[in-house]
């Protein structure tokens, strides 16, 4: 408890404390805070100095859990001094406080040196301001001058201390029950035997047992003095809370004793149960995974691959480099791959003797072990299919094959980051299997290392190896070459005493690891550039070396460190024992990845990242490019089709056909074209048409028409559409006749210089409708009467002159401008007789072009 006020209330709360029991195992303690009172031995005489002897006695009991903390009392000749000062000044003005007897002297507060001392610091910082020639009005500046002391000496007697904030740490003294000793101790007894009377001899008091220390930036810490020792009634200090809590619920009341050894019988009993249903389950569960709970697969379950859209299940996943080199192979996918709940697998057919759908349990157990393998470098035994006379093994298919097709693929190329990767995914996949429960490989070469779409190599035809060597051997008796082959990579313990190995061994493993460090680093397959036939290269091997060199494949041409030949020659030792642990193989090819992330993916990556600039460079180029192709496309385009139009087909829209009413037409050709072609060459009519045409196309620019079409000597041009310009259509086209008109008399042919090339023009004004005809070669063709017409009058026309109809004259009559001469009735094919008229010229003289 933690009192602060007057010390009687303190005294009955002891005392009923006492009453209670609960100061009798020194489990409470009270702490009084008293401010007025400073020093401890007054504090004594007025706490124990009045009531009778038997609450004296009981409150001395209880005083043994009491702790008191009282400000430190001034004291010294300093301030004696000041005290004097200060009645003297009292006895003056303006205070005028006389001082009465001069026997009693009047009791000074401590307030007085507080206010003295804080008089003195402000002062004190008002000078040290002065001397730095600073502003003694700027209160901020006082503060800090203040606070940068951080000690002071008061006029108490005490070394006081300044908080960061400015606050001054007071000196607090702590009072606990001791034995009376020392002359200080023994006068306060003795004032207290005389107030008592000489009731009670008090041999134990409240004396100061410690303080408190300021530590900056920190609480004060308490300090207990080095000899002093304070009288717990526990001999300890009280806890911060008791065991069994404040009211007792921490703990549980005590119970029979029959009950807790009849709970503990049955506990016993229920354990013993337990553990006998646990160990019977596992045992019961782990025959069930043995017969195939866990790997067993129903074939139906097993889909062909052809189902499905081969690409579309990894293309998302290729990576950027082999992009290119692995489409052939998706799009060819063995009849060996399945799905299998939505996995992509690889079936394996193994042959066995038995008829009989069941298998030994030995081979059961490992395919337990197989099925709970798990490592990103561990393809994974998705499980198998058991029929008589065969098992079909399924594992994950990996989309990139195996290690031996890409390495002897030249257009892959493998740098060192490939290199490195590859071998580490080797020696963490081969670690991994030799510290599983299969404990070796038994199989590795390069052709069952396979390669995922993200490049993370995954050992594959592990385990089973009794069912893989028997079909090995049946497919031997059809092909030595591959039998042989197949043995490049076993050791030669291996070789020369295959039945001493059946399942193979770990120092075997580290034999084929070196064989295929050699194949991925020379990339010549796994004996390198040799005329030897496979069966030569094993019988040598195991007939052991001959002299001190070892038959092994050759080094000198391969492109790598000299620490890594020092790894392949110790891991491809003659004697087993001679080979390197893998950890230790590890540990020496570090060096390869220096530098190199964890894996090939974060490299990779890494490089994108270190080509960011140069690539955001390139795609600004190519976007460059692309935009100047894509305006060389639209203009291509707008040659082709109606600005508007071919605006729409570029944004995709589409162009629905629509009908006109009035739009004007013009058709012309060249009266004798087909003699002229007979009698001029293929090259000349080409050059002479393209001469003629560019004259024209120069020409129409100016005005608001679109070029239909040419076909030969033919020229089609019309106005009106796309965009609507209202009756302008007629004058737009009857303006460009005559300035066409006037550009022929003057065209000079290239190969028959001063011939006159006679031009026929018709132009009929009428209704269409227009749309975009053809996808490949999309062409704005036209429709209507009113282009059969325009090509009547045309075709019925008189060479250099302009032959119109009667809607077309009738529209530019109400136009104006222009001279129109009366052919008179003419008969046309389809149309009989139809009166026509002749436009000659402007009357206004020549009009502006756009």
């Amino acid at each position: 408890y933690v009192y602060m006020g007057n010390y009687l209330d303190v005294q009955t709360l002891l005392i009923l404390m006492r009453m209670k029991g609960l100061t009798e195992k020194g489990e409470y303690l009270v702490i009084m805070i008293d401010h007025d009172m400073q020093s401890w031995e007054d504090f004594n005489v007025q706490f124990f100095g009045k009531g009778d002897s038997k609450d004296i006695n009981a409150l001395t009991d209880a005083c043994r859990q009491l702790m008191v903390i009282l400000p430190r009392a001034p004291g010294g000749d300093s301030y004696s001094l000041f005290t004097d000062k200060v009645r003297e000044f009292n006895e003056k003005e303006p205070f005028n406080f006389p001082q009465g007897l001069s026997t009693f002297k009047k009791h000074i507060t401590v307030f007085a040196s507080y206010l003295y001392d804080s008089v003195m610091l402000y002062a004190d910082a008002v000078t040290k301001l002065i001397h730095k020639n600073h502003s003694i009005t700027d209160g901020r500046a006082v503060i800090r001058e203040i606070i940068g002391r951080k000690r002071y000496s008061s006029v108490t007697g005490a070394d006081m201390s300044i908080t960061e904030s400015g606050d001054v740490e007071g000196n607090y003294t702590v009072l606990a029950f001791l034995p009376v000793a020392g002359e200080d101790a023994q006068r306060v007894r003795e004032r207290l035997y005389a107030a008592r009377g000489g009731a009670q001899s008090f041999p134990f008091l409240l004396q100061p047992v410690g303080g408190f220390k300021y530590v900056e930036g920190h609480l004060a810490e308490f300090e207990l003095n080095a000899n002093r020792t304070v009288l717990w009634k526990s001999g300890q200090p009280p806890l911060q809370e008791p065991p069994c809590g404040y009211d007792g619920s921490g703990c549980n009341a005590p119970s029979d004793n029959r009950r807790q050894i009849v709970a503990s019988i049955l506990g016993v009993l229920l354990v013993v149960v337990s553990v006998c249903t646990t160990v019977v389950y596992r045992n019961w569960k782990y025959e069930q995974e043995i017969a195939g709970l866990l790997w067993m697969i129903d074939r139906r379950d097993l889909e062909p691959l052809s189902h499905f859209s081969g690409p579309k299940h990894s293309m998302s996943k290729m990576s950027i480099i082999s992009q290119m080199t692995t489409d052939s192979r998706i799009l060819n996918l063995s009849l060996d791959t399945y799905r299998y709940r939505g996995t992509m697998t690889y079936v394996k057919k193994l042959m066995y003797s038995r008829r009989s759908a069941d298998i030994p349990r030995i081979l059961k157990k490992e395919m337990k072990s197989m099925r709970e393998l798990h490592h990103e470098n561990v393809n994974p035994f998705v499980g198998a299919c058991v029929e008589p006379n065969c098992i079909y093994i399924v594992t994950e298919l990996c989309m990139k094959g195996n290690l031996q097709d890409i390495l002897e693929n030249d257009v892959i190329k493998l740098d060192n980051m490939f290199i490195a990767s590859f071998v580490f995914d080797l020696i963490k996949g081969l670690r991994y299997l030799h510290e599983s429960d299969l404990k070796v490989h038994g199989n590795l070469k390069s052709s069952n290392v396979l390669v995922t779409s993200l490049w993370v190599l995954r050992l594959t035809n592990f385990g089973l190896l009794e069912l893989r060597t028997s079909n090995a051997s049946t497919k031997s008796n059809k092909d030595d070459y591959q039998l042989y082959r197949g043995q490049l990579w076993r050791s030669p313990e291996v070789l020369r005493n295959p039945s001493a190995f059946p399942r193979g061994s770990q120092k075997d493993d580290v034999y084929a690891f070196a064989i295929i460090l050699h194949e991925i680093i020379g990339r010549q397959g796994p004996w390198g550039p040799t005329d030897k036939e496979p069966q030569m290269i094993v019988e040598a091997v195991k007939k052991g070396p001959m002299g001190k060199e070892l038959f092994r494949p050759p080094v000198e041409t391969l492109q790598c460190q000299d620490y890594v030949l020092h790894v392949m020659h110790d891991c491809w030792a003659e004697k087993p024992d001679s080979r390197p642990e893998l950890s230790q193989v590890q540990e020496r090819l570090k060096k390869m990845r220096q530098g190199m992330k964890p894996n090939i993916m974060d490299n990779m990556i890494a490089m994108m990242e270190k080509y960011a600039n140069n690539l955001e460079e390139l795609v600004e180029e190519r976007t460059c490019l692309l935009e100047e192709e894509k305006k060389k496309t639209e203009a291509l385009l707008h040659r082709m089709l109606p600005k508007s139009v071919a605006s729409q087909l570029m944004r995709g829209e589409l162009v629905v056909p629509e009908s006109f009413d009035f739009v004007t037409i013009y058709f012309s050709d060249i009266v004798g074209f087909t003699e002229m072609s007979a009698s001029s060459t293929p090259l000349q009519v080409v050059t002479f048409l393209n001469d003629l045409y560019t004259c024209f196309d120069s020409i129409i620019r100016h005005y608001d028409v679109y070029k239909v079409e040419t076909i030969g000597d033919a020229y089609m041009v019309v106005s009106g559409l796309p965009i609507r310009n209202g009756d302008a259509h007629a004058q737009e086209i009857a303006s460009m006749a005559l300035e066409i008109l006037d550009a022929v008399k003057h065209f000079e042919i290239r190969h028959r210089p001063g011939t006159t090339l006679k031009l026929r023009i018709g132009i009929h004004t009428g209704p269409v409708v227009a749309g975009v005809v053809g996808q490949t070669m999309p062409r704005y063709c036209l429709f209507g009467d009113t282009v059969n017409t325009a090509s009547r009058m045309e075709s019925n026309g008189e060479a250099l002159k302009i032959h119109i109809s009667s809607q077309c004259r009738d529209l530019l009559t109400k136009i104006g401008g222009y001279e129109i001469i009366d052919r008179g009735l003419v008969k046309m094919k389809g149309k009989g007789e139809l009166r026509t008229y002749w436009l000659t010229d402007h009357t206004l003289g020549p009009q502006h072009r756009r």
